[in-house]
C-alpha cells in the first residue's frame, strides 16, 4: 500500500504543523511515513506545501508524481499542483475552490458550528481524508488534541457528520500498533547530541539549522542544558570555544553565510586544540541565495574552512536514523581527540520528517575526557607519541593555558622554529587514531545487490533508496565521513564497470573529493541544483536516460 498527499496553502494557514499531526496519525494506525517541507521565505502569503507519502513498508523520500490526494487550503495550490494528481485522485478542497476530482466540504459552516477560527480550516480537510479512507475518527482525535486542544475534537466530530463518501479504491487498512520513531533531521541532531552529554548549545539564527535551536530550548529543562542566542555567529563560536576549554560539551549551529564567519575561530579550535561540534545546514547559495531551499554546495568550504592546516572531523549523515548516531559519534571524536568536528547535513534532510523502527547507538563511551587531576607538572600540550591526551581544564590542580599562538607543551607563546614543526607534526600524528577509530564507525556503506554502482553523501541518500526499491540491478555506496575519508572505497568503486555520481549541486563536489582522495573521476554524474531535493522517480528517470 503506498499513498501520496500534498497538503498546500499559504504561509500563516498551519500547514506545517497540521503535516505532521497527520503524519503522526498515519504511524499511530501502522504505517510508515515520509513528510517533505516546501516553504517560503515568508511569514504571511506565498504558496507553502508538505508532501507525504504513506506505506505499508519503510519508505525513505517523497514523492511528487502521481498524487493520491491535494488538500488544498487555497486555489493557487489547485493551480499548482493540480497535473501531479492521479487519474483516479482527489482534490479536498472547501467550496470557494474550484476544481474537478474534487471531495467539497463546506468549512465556512462546520468552523462556525464548532466555535473555531479560520485557522482551523487545515483540521477541516484532514478529518476529510481521514473519513474518505474509511479510518477511526478517534485516533484522528487522540493525535491531534494535545497539539490543539479540543476545538479539534469538535471540528472532526462535525465532519464525520457530513456526507462524505468512503472512497472504496482508497480505503486503507488499520494495521497493528508497532511503537516507531518519527523525527525531522533536526530531531536527530538535537536528541543525538543530548545523548552525547551535551552541556551547552549556542546559534545565532539562520535557516535552516534555527529548527536545532528551537528544539533544544524546549528541552533546556528537562535535560539541564544551557541553550543561548549570542548577538552573532562570530560570538557563537567564540563563546563555544570558551565553553569548551572550561569543560563543557559544546555544540553551535548554523548555514553557509554563518559559519562563513565563524572560519577564522575555526583555527584557534585547531591550534588551541579545543574540541567544538559544529552543525551546519546547508542552504541553496551562494550568499543569501533562496533560504528556504536545498543544496549542498558547501562541502569543499568546510573540508578547508579556516586559515592554516589543523585536522578536522566532517560527517555528512544521510537521513533521521542516522544523524542521531552520527552526531553522538561527532561528540566522541571531537572530545577524544581535542578537533573540530563538523555535522554537515541540508535543509532537505533538517526540514523533512520519516519513519523508523528503531535507533542505532554506537558502542563508543559517552565520555569528556578530561583529567581530572593533572598535577603541577602537567602539559597540555604534551608531545605524545599518539598527538593527544586527556585534557585538564581550569579549576584542577595545574595551570591550564590555551593559546591563539604557537605554544610549548605548556601553552606558552614560542616563535621556536623546532617547537612549531614539532607541534604541526604532533597535532597530525592524531589524524591516524581517527582514522583507525573511524573505520569502526561504518564510514560508508553499500545498499543493494545490483552490477551497477551509484555513490552518493548526505541526504540524496534518502531518495536513492527509495528509487533503489525498482532498480535491481543497481548497488549503492553511501559514504557518510568525508574527512577523514575512507580512501579503501576506491576497490569498491574499481569492481563495478558502471558507476554514477549523484550530487545536489552544480558541480559535482563530492566527486572532486574522491578524486582528490582516490585518483578516481567518475565522469558519469546526475547533479541536480535548482533548490529542490532529488525525487526517486527523478532517480530512475535520468538513470535510465544516460
Amino acid at each position: 500500500m503506498e499513498l501520496r498527499i500534498i497538503i498546500g496553502g499559504q504561509a500563516g494557514q498551519g500547514i506545517q504543523v497540521i503535516s505532521h499531526l497527520l503524519s503522526k496519525a498515519f504511524v499511530k494506525v501502522g504505517y510508515y511515513v515520509f513528510n517533505y517541507r516546501y516553504y517560503q521565505s515568508l511569514i504571511k502569503g506565498g504558496h507553502n506545501y508538505n508532501s507525504i507519502k504513506v506505506s505499508d513498508v519503510p519508505v525513505f523520500s517523497h514523492s511528487e508524481e502521481e498524487v493520491d490526494f491535494i488538500l488544498a487550503l487555497d486555489q493557487n495550490t489547485v493551480n499548482l499542483h493540480r497535473k501531479k494528481l492521479k487519474e483516479d485522485g482527489f482534490i479536498i478542497a472547501d467550496k470557494r475552490i474550484s476544481a474537478d476530482r474534487k471531495i467539497e466540504v463546506d468549512v465556512e459552516k462546520i468552523l462556525k458550528n464548532a466555535g473555531a477560527e479560520k485557522i482551523s480550516e487545515n483540521i477541516v480537510l484532514i478529518a476529510t481524508l481521514w473519513k474518505a479512507l474509511g479510518l477511526n475518527k478517534e485516533i484522528l482525535k487522540d493525535t491531534l488534541k494535545p497539539k490543539l486542544g479540543n476545538i479539534s475534537e469538535k471540528i472532526i466530530d462535525l465532519v464525520y457528520e457530513e456526507n462524505i463518501p468512503i472512497l472504496e479504491n482508497k480505503k486503507i487498512k488499520i494495521k497493528e500498533y508497532r511503537p516507531r520513531y518519527y523525527l525531522t533531521g533536526s530531531e536527530a541532531v538535537a536528541y543525538g547530541s543530548i545523548m552525547a552529554g551535551l552541556d551547552i548549545y549556542l546559534s545565532y539564527p539562520m535557516t535552516p539549522a534555527t529548527p536545532v535551536l528551537h528544539i533544544l530550548a524546549s528541552l533546556k529543562d528537562k535535560y539541564n542544558i544551557l541553550v543561548y542566542q549570542p548577538d552573532n555567529e562570530i560570538g557563537v563560536i567564540n563563546m563555544a570555544i570558551g565553553a569548551s576549554y572550561a569543560g563543557a560539551k559544546v555544540m553551535i549551529g548554523t548555514s553557509g553565510g554563518g559559519f562563513a564567519l565563524m572560519t577564522e575561530a575555526l583555527s584557534l579550535s585547531g591550534i588551541s586544540e579545543i574540541p567544538i561540534v559544529i552543525y551546519v545546514a546547508q542552504r541553496y547559495t551562494p550568499a543569501t541565495g533562496m533560504a528556504t531551499h536545498t543544496l549542498q554546495g558547501d562541502l569543499k568550504f568546510v573540508l578547508n574552512a579556516g586559515h592554516g592546516e589543523f585536522p578536522r572531523i566532517v560527517i555528512a549523515p544521510g537521513d533521521q536514523k542516522e544523524a542521531i548516531r552520527r552526531t553522538i559519534e561527532a561528540f566522541y571524536l571531537s572530545y577524544k581527540y581535542n578537533v573540530p568536528a563538523i555535522i554537515l547535513s541540508d535543509l532537505f534532510l533538517a526540514e523533512s520528517a520519516c519513519t523508523f523502527d528503531n535507533i542505532e547507538i554506537p558502542e563508543i563511551p559517552i565520555d569528556r575526557f578530561l583529567e581530572l587531576n593533572p598535577g603541577n607538572d602537567y602539559k597540555l600540550y604534551k608531545l605524545t607519541e599518539e598527538g593527544y591526551q586527556r585534557r585538564a581544564i581550569p579549576g584542577t590542580n595545574s595551570v591550564i593555558k590555551a593559546s591563539s599562538y604557537e605554544h610549548d607543551e605548556f601553552g606558552f607563546t614560542t616563535e621556536d622554529p623546532d617547537i612549531g614543526k614539532a607541534m604541526h607534526e604532533k597535532r597530525w600524528r592524531k589524524m591516524k587514531y581517527i582514522e583507525e577509530e573511524v573505520r569502526k564507525l561504518e564510514p560508508y556503506k553499500i545498499y543493494g545487490s545490483g552490477s551497477k554502482l551509484i555513490i552518493s553523501w548526505g541526504s540524496n541518500k534518502l531518495p536513492i533508496l527509495e528509487a533503489l526499491k525498482e532498480l535491481k540491478d543497481w548497488s549503492y555506496l553511501h559514504v557518510s565521513y568525508i574527512s577523514p575519508f575512507p580512501k579503501e572505497i576506491k576497490n569498491i568503486i574499481e569492481s563495478y564497470d558502471t558507476v554514477v555520481l549523484v550530487e545536489n549541486n552544480v558541480t559535482g563536489l563530492f566527486g572532486q573529493v574522491l578524486r582528490e582522495q582516490t585518483g578516481i573521476n567518475i565522469e558519469n554524474k546526475i547533479l541536480k541544483y535548482n533548490g529542490g531535493p532529488f525525487t526517486a522517480e527523478e532517480i530512475k528517470r535520468r538513470l535510465l536516460n544516460m
